[in-house]
């Protein structure tokens, strides 16, 4: 397998969030979870939720593609 060469997403610079952003993010989807499951928008509540939980976690997902000619599936 061979390694990519590409370089960093964000040359010379740094891509962490402040703190403060990352638990007011947190905070904000917890408040509108609840409001939403109170109100009867479960499908809602979940989805903010889960997008909630993926910015103020931190979740990362990384994606590897490789290309093969034709015939070498």
């Amino acid at each position: 397998m061979t390694s990519s060469t590409r370089p960093p997403a964000v040359p010379g610079g740094d891509a962490r969030v402040p703190a403060w952003l990352t638990a007011a993010t947190g905070l904000c989807s917890a408040v509108a979870t609840v409001v939403l499951a109170l109100t009867g928008h479960a499908e809602a509540a979940a989805a903010v939720g889960v997008a909630g939980g993926a910015v103020a976690g931190g979740v990362q997902v990384t994606v590897n593609v490789q290309r093969r000619p034709p015939g070498q599936e």
